[in-house]
């Protein structure tokens, strides 16, 4: 029998070579060598795994010829010949100087860290991200800066952010300090990863209800090049995917219009157009995406419901960089430039045509564009300051005919809106007191609404009448807020955050029919104010405490209190416990309309003690959350329950008949389970949910129209050299008919398979993807839920959802 052939023999020679493998000496010989160069020729040489402060340990020159037996003889050596210590965490070994112990002695000096996280690739600041300096977590602001303050001159620092590799590294206390995170999702080959070490994907975000999306993500998902946003959103647990209703996203069963969204602080009133494919914000612009669904603290939030948070990229001073999007009716141009020293200014433009357009039997065609205009400028100050303005114009035009009858007559649907907005931060960091934030922001959305008569004779139109006037609705909704946030340098144990803001909000309404709303128009202001406290106990327990106060500046005001608490719990590395309530108010709303048929209607209206009560909700969640190796899991039940929301009833005629304060619930569970390797990752999100509403007190609990029970993701991004690919699948069980909200039967079921490719390859400084995106793969008929109608027709409560459609897309970068 040969050797080989025998188990026991073969498990004996594999010992044998990883005991000589551990047993392997290190043969050290170096003349004024300094301690970083030779630990970091350690790892070429010997794969010894370290993580150290070069600037700190270079101090030290060594000048020894020994052979050791193992690292752990090395490292005992070679630290104590220069006065530092080390410890093993996962397998690396962490080296720093010793911390000595006159510092107790001592009158409590205090060390200063500021910094920013940034991109390792283009040097873009990266928001929110989650650092970990010692044992004290914080997140950073809008622009990536970070304070600490310690009694010690050095501390390790980890650094995450989602999309990116975790950076574990120590520092020196010091105001210009750079943390550069290598992005996760991209071309591999334009990283350098220093360690031979298996790099793990981590999302540590504290905050609950929280998902987090980055532009390293988006480019690779189906129908992502007008609408990157909703592409994404929608599949992220807790966001309503069934019924696309990308114009108002309905986080954890909220109402149309309870979700605030911001871009760089705007205010975004409506974030789709005339087909639903198409974005209010260019996606070249988006670099991260923050969603809170509920239970946030006090320093962000105007609504009833949840946040949708998306900062644009900062601008690259030190290059230009262009970029061009195509597709069959689409195209997108972006232009970044540094100018001076220190500024950077970046444009971006869209122009939309008509989507595919079947031929009526008349010729006569849909037609529809849209366009817009991006901007953003920003300077940095010598004293690391930074200063920038947002600009955000968009037109849409759309309109529809239907035949009367069988005549040569049509009445034409003509929807017309625009959204304008402009944003200025500056944001200051202070030697020893923090950084503060200053930022004023306007926004203003209209849509108008009209009808017109058309008749066809002889391959000639003619219009009869320009506008049918009784059949006319205009909406026109504003925003001016300004405010200042500041917060104090975070320490061991706490951080400490303050902020004030006035708001001016404004609306118009002029309906053709309803008398009780033509011409009307409403504004009002208001003061508001928080205070957050975080505290760290224990080590593995976070409290975060604020308050926020809102002052409507009315004759016969209110001042309304709103506490929020929140508490993280880690009980091991891997798992944290997160638990939150909190009260919450919103001062302007989409108040809804609702005719005999059925039909929802909304328009934006203020809410005060003037107009009517302020609505109010109250959120609880208690969710978990937990990770290992290229695993990852979150759980979270939530419950809400909101009283004060308007609703309008109208009858056979048109005309007001009643008005309604009701009372909303929307409770359940969702839960993400994902998986991240290398370059692919793969994702199920699931959402079990019920919402109900009472719209009087001397009527029982119905159903929500937007009450839909359970809710299916699944999706995937995969990469293999210059080919990436994605597809996802999303299954709805159902929403309500609306004309019986009292029964547990549902509409049809919604279905529907994605799937997206490109190929990205270089000609010198040209990066080109070609690719293309199929939406609704199987054509599947699903209803879109009509929450806002765009071209009501009588009794009419549902529309056909996204069909087949089939995109093709050329991007250029240089």
């Amino acid at each position: 029998m040969k050797l080989l052939d025998s188990p026991i023999a073969f498990l004996w020679i594999i010992i044998l070579f990883a005991c000589q493998s551990h047993a392997q000496q290190i043969d050290v010989c170096v003349e004024e060598k300094p301690l970083g160069e030779l630990l970091a020729s350690l790892h070429l040489d010997y794969g010894v795994q370290v993580s150290f402060n070069a600037k700190l340990l270079n101090e030290c020159l060594i000048t020894t010829t020994q052979k050791f037996k193992s690292p752990y003889e090395t490292l005992n050596y070679l630290t104590q010949v220069c006065g530092c210590e080390y410890k093993m965490i996962d397998g690396v070994f962490i080296v720093t100087q010793k911390r000595s112990s006159k510092r107790y002695y001592s009158k409590n000096k205090k060390y200063i860290y500021q910094g920013k996280i940034i991109d390792k690739i283009n040097q873009e600041k990266l928001p929110f991200a989650t650092i970990r300096i010692d044992k004290t977590s914080i997140t950073t602001d809008s622009e990536g800066n970070f304070t600490y303050q310690s009694e010690d001159q050095s501390a390790n620092l980890l650094a995450s952010h989602v999309g990116y590799f975790v950076l574990d590294t120590l520092i020196n206390a010091d105001h210009g300090l750079v943390i550069a995170l290598s992005p996760s999702i991209t071309e591999l080959q334009e990283i350098t990863v220093l360690s031979t070490q298996k790099i793990k994907i981590l999302n540590p975000e504290q905050k609950t209800g929280l998902a987090k999306i980055n532009n390293r993500q988006t480019p690779f998902l189906p129908g992502n090049n007008n609408n990157s946003l909703f592409s994404f959103l929608r599949l992220q647990p807790g966001v309503m995917a069934s019924g696309e209703q990308n114009n108002g996203y309905i986080l954890w069963g909220g109402q149309k219009g309870e979700t605030h969204i911001l871009f760089d602080g705007i205010t975004i009133f409506n974030t789709s157009n005339y087909n639903d494919r198409i974005g209010a914000i260019n996606p070249i612009f988006i670099k991260d995406i923050e969603i809170l669904k509920g239970g946030y603290n006090v320093e962000i939030g105007d609504r009833l419901g949840g946040v949708v948070n998306i900062t644009s990229k900062s601008g690259n001073k030190d290059t230009t960089t262009c970029e061009m999007v195509g597709t069959q009716k689409s195209f997108n141009g972006y232009i970044n430039k540094g100018i001076a020293p220190s500024s950077s200014i970046q444009l971006g433009t869209r122009i939309v045509g008509a989507p595919d357009a079947s031929v009526y039997s008349t010729n006569l065609l849909p037609t529809a564009i849209f366009a817009d205009v991006t901007s953003k400028y920003t300077h940095r100050l010598q004293d690391g300051s930074h200063l920038s303005f947002t600009t955000l114009a968009n037109f849409d035009m759309s309109q529809r005919p239907f035949r009367l009858g069988n005549t040569n007559s049509y009445l034409v649907y003509q929807r017309l809106s625009n959204l304008i907005g402009g944003s200025m931060t500056y944001i200051k960091p202070w030697k020893e007191i923090g950084h503060t934030t200053i930022k004023m922001a306007y926004s203003e959305f209209a849509t108008n609404y009209s009808v017109y008569s058309v008749s066809f004779q002889d391959s000639i139109f003619t219009v009869r009448n320009q506008r049918i006037s009784e059949q006319r609705f205009f909406n026109n909704v504003g925003e001016l807020s300004v405010r200042a946030d500041h917060a104090l340098p975070a320490s061991q144990y706490h951080q400490f955050s303050f902020g004030a803001n006035l708001t001016h909000n404004k609306s118009k309404i002029n309906h053709g029919i309803i008398k009780r709303f033509r011409k009307v128009e409403q504004q009002s202001f208001r003061l508001g104010g928080y205070i957050k406290e975080e505290i760290s106990l224990f080590q593995w327990l976070i409290l975060r405490m604020g308050i926020r106060i809102d002052l409507p500046l009315e004759n016969k005001t209110q001042l309304l209190v709103q506490p929020r608490v929140e508490a993280i719990l880690s009980p091991s590395k891997q798992w944290k416990i997160n638990l939150a309530h909190g009260v919450y108010n919103q001062f302007i709303t989409e108040n809804t309309l609702v005719d005999i048929y059925r039909n929802y209607t909304y328009h934006w209206s203020l809410t005060n003690s003037r107009y009517h009560p302020v609505p109010k909700a109250t959120h609880t969640i208690l969710g978990a959350s937990g990770r290992y190796r290229y695993w990852s899991c979150r759980v979270e039940a939530y419950y809400r329950h909101t009283k004060n929301t308007l609703q309008y009833w109208s009858d056979r005629n048109s005309q007001v008949i009643e008005t309604s304060l009701g009372k909303t619930f929307n409770y359940g569970l969702d839960a993400k389970f994902s998986a991240h390797y290398k370059n692919q990752q793969i994702w199920l999100a699931y959402t079990l949910s019920k919402s109900e509403v009472q719209v009087d007190k001397n009527k029982p609990l119905t159903r929500a129209p937007q009450d839909q029970r359970h809710e299916l993701k699944i999706a995937g991004m995969f990469n293999w050299k210059q080919i990436f690919c994605s597809v996802n699948y999303v299954y709805g069980s159902g929403f309500p008919n609306i004309h019986n909200l009292t029964s547990s039967q549902n509409i049809r079921p919604y279905s529907r398979l994605d799937l997206g490719a490109l190929y990205r390859f270089k000609v010198k400084e040209l990066s080109i993807d070609f690719g293309f995106s199929i939406l609704n793969v199987l054509n599947t008929y699903n209803v879109q839920y009509n929450n806002l109608a765009n071209f009501p027709k009588k009794e009419e409560q549902y529309t056909n959802a996204m069909p087949l459609n089939f995109t093709v897309f050329a991007h250029f970068r240089f």
